[in-house]
């Protein structure tokens, strides 16, 4: 449709096309990032460290983001669209999440492995098992985008009047974004000046996941609304933006998993300063979200982006695994050193690499979800 994005068009009436797409270019993202350690630390391809502190900035709020785009609560009962989510993502976080638990359950069973491994400061089997297992640090996702889809169901049921139960998506617009920024930013004030505790299931991330989301509620009839020669000068303006403001305006951002905070790792900021941090933290995630948006609008049916978004799920779970494995092979094995090759070789690099890796899950993911869909708290078709 010229001037307008086009309409929904999924085999199943629920998704937009471009959404998927902008699945698939998320996951390529979440794959860039698994080019770093287990600390974050760019070690074999130093020159993009940047642009891996950039991906945290948005990569995963672009998820939550997208999942409001496509909520409807019309006509839906809260108990069985909790059962059904709680399917859909519980079921494959503790299915793939034992992932995290080898390297510890390897080094209990074989001490020496450590030594041999050069392994440091890796966590004890029952630590790491709890923290798996009860604290949701896995898959972390999965846990967020669980408890964020039940309170963005709430809330959109919430803001529905009587007598319309779609009210909360139509009408109350402002009142969805407003109470989707208040839930971002009480987490991450929580994060930064709250109380030192850290809540089990990822039960806060929860929160944030559930702010994303009503956001996504909130922008989609505005996306779609955005003429088709404008989409790709947008998403160059905001990524351009992000770059600029995270690297030359404030260049002390300090970024880890759950927040970013413009002071010290371990100094507490005044309550003002919380808020401005929290606020730039909201901005930064939406620039890299709707820049990513934007894009995939413009690309519209791009079909090997748009597969890759459908088997977002499985591709994400196993998308570390399967990075470690590229840099196995390349680094250790090969024996390859690009520590001091220029930026765009380090970038190609890892452009091949992050889709290397997600490209050799494809073939994973069919049998999985034809030979074992209950790994995905699905049934096995007949």
């Amino acid at each position: 449709m010229e001037g307008k994005t086009t309409a929904r068009s999924d085999a199943a009436g629920t998704k937009l096309p471009w959404v998927d797409v902008a699945k698939g270019l998320g996951i390529l993202l979440v794959a860039l990032g698994h080019l770093t350690n287990g600390d974050g630390q760019s070690v074999w391809l130093p020159a993009l460290a940047e642009l891996h502190y950039d991906l945290y900035l948005f990569h995963m709020p672009l998820f939550f983001f997208l999942g409001g785009v496509v909520l409807h609560v019309r006509g839906r009962d809260f108990g069985s669209f909790a059962r059904r989510r709680a399917r859909g993502l519980l079921v494959p976080y503790y299915a793939f999440s034992l992932y995290y638990l080898l390297k510890p359950v390897a080094l209990a069973l074989a001490p020496s492995l450590g030594e041999s491994l050069a392994v440091e400061g890796t966590q004890d089997l029952a630590t790491s098992a709890f923290d798996v297992l009860v604290m949701g640090e896995g898959l972390w996702f999965l846990w967020a985008y669980f408890w964020g889809q039940l309170l963005a169901f709430l809330v959109l049921r919430a803001l529905a009047g009587p007598d319309d139960e779609g009210a909360g998506e139509r009408g109350h617009v402002l009142a969805c974004a407003l109470v989707g920024v208040l839930l971002v930013l009480a987490s991450q004030l929580w994060w930064t000046v709250g109380p030192e505790v850290k809540l089990p299931l990822c039960l806060l991330r929860g929160m944030e996941a559930g702010g994303y989301i009503l956001l996504g509620v909130a922008l989609r009839e505005a996306l779609a609304r955005v003429p088709r020669w404008a989409l790709v000068p947008l998403a160059l303006a905001l990524a351009v933006a992000l770059g600029l403001v995270a690297h030359r305006v404030m260049p002390d951002l300090y970024v880890t998993q759950e927040y970013v905070a413009l002071f010290p790792d371990g100094e507490s900021p005044a309550l003002s300063l919380a808020v401005l941090q929290a606020a730039l933290m909201l901005l930064l995630a939406l620039a890299g979200t709707l820049a990513v948006a934007f894009l995939s609008l413009a690309l519209g049916e791009c079909g090997p982006l748009r597969e890759l978004g459908r088997r977002s799920l499985v591709l994400y779970a196993l998308s570390a695994p399967s990075m470690n494995l590229c840099k196995l092979l390349l680094f250790s094995l090969a024996g390859v050193d690009l520590h001091d090759a220029p930026f765009a070789a380090q970038l190609g690099v890892g452009a091949l690499l992050a889709l290397a890796s997600v490209l050799v899950l494809v073939p994973v993911e069919r049998l999985i979800r034809r030979r074992l869909p209950f790994l995905l708290g699905r049934r096995r078709e007949r």
